[in-house]
């Protein structure tokens, strides 16, 4: 029998991409197992999207950063100061606790400067303790990175770039079930050796029309640092998880590729059901797995 316990619940708060968009905020991502609460990437709009799932801001204190791009972190100086703010919608007790590939040292150490007007003036009002405004940053490798309560979560170095490097995506386990996040890749044959057998396979995905090449020329560079829905699918035949599911969808103006010509591409190589994801969607891994948009029950109560 399952019980609440037993369930690994992940709850996609953004699934969008560098571009503004109202309905796709920056990539961040909740895991919840047993008493363990980690937020994997921070990107635009996390903190209002954390508010909307319900959660209070000082709902965890860990973040995972995948890479440095700036919509997978550039929500964190936002949930750096505003979940300090001792209210009940806030609330952090502490500092916060980021890991990051070699440079997180310097996020850290800027986030204090770009902070402190914020900070002067709470202390001097005396509304908080000015170390709950500080990230302690932790340096880690392809590997274990996290390993609390049952909770693991696995760095796989991941391909997206000359000069993104390193980048990875994230295994994350507990109680015999398994969530895999593509996050930023190219088709990498090592996030394929490590993705298998896993119960919900997330995957990111880019694809461009000749129109938007011709009129956008500069789209080849964002393109080419993700996988095509060829590619994908080809990720997704390899691993054969339970639910494949769609995430960060490069599709770029101003002739946006249509979602049903990528699920075709992608059914060239792939047989099985694929989802595409949208922000506050809720997973529940457990005995089945459930997929409860924002909508429809979602938030927590």
């Amino acid at each position: 029998m399952t019980t609440s316990q037993d369930i690994l619940r992940v709850t996609l708060l953004g699934t969008g991409i560098p571009n503004p968009d109202i309905n796709a905020f920056g990539t961040a991502t909740m895991i919840e197992a047993g008493d363990q609460r980690v937020l994997i990437d921070c990107g635009r709009g996390t903190v209002i999207r954390l508010s909307q799932a319900g959660f209070a801001l000082g709902h965890t204190d860990t973040v995972i950063l995948s890479h440095f791009h700036s919509d997978h972190y550039s929500g964190i100086f936002d949930l750096l100061m505003t979940g300090t703010i001792q209210q009940p919608f806030s609330n952090r007790g502490g500092p916060l606790q980021v890991y990051g590939p070699p440079g997180v040292e310097g996020l850290a150490e800027g986030a204090w400067i770009a902070t402190r007007p914020d900070r002067d003036i709470r202390v001097a009002d005396s509304e908080i303790d000015p170390e709950h405004m500080r990230i302690i940053p932790h340096v880690y490798t392809e590997g274990i990175v996290y390993d609390r309560g049952g909770l693991k979560i696995i760095a796989i170095e991941v391909d997206h770039g000359e000069f993104i490097r390193p980048a990875y995506a994230f295994r994350v386990e507990y109680a015999d079930h398994v969530f895999v996040h593509s996050h930023d890749t190219r088709y990498n044959e090592n996030l394929i050796a490590q993705a298998q057998r896993a119960d919900v396979f997330v995957h990111e995905v880019a694809a461009a029309t000749p129109e938007t090449f011709a009129k956008n020329p500069k789209a080849k560079v964002a393109i080419d640092h993700h996988a095509t829905p060829r590619e994908v699918g080809r990720v997704f035949a390899q691993t054969r998880p339970r639910l494949a599911m769609l995430t960060h969808l490069v599709l770029l103006p101003p002739h946006p590729m249509p979602i049903g010509a990528v699920m075709a591409e992608l059914a060239e190589e792939f047989d099985g059901t694929v989802l595409v994801a949208e922000d506050l969607m809720t997973i529940e891994i457990g005995r089945n797995i459930s997929v409860i948009p924002y909508h429809h029950g979602a938030k927590p109560r």
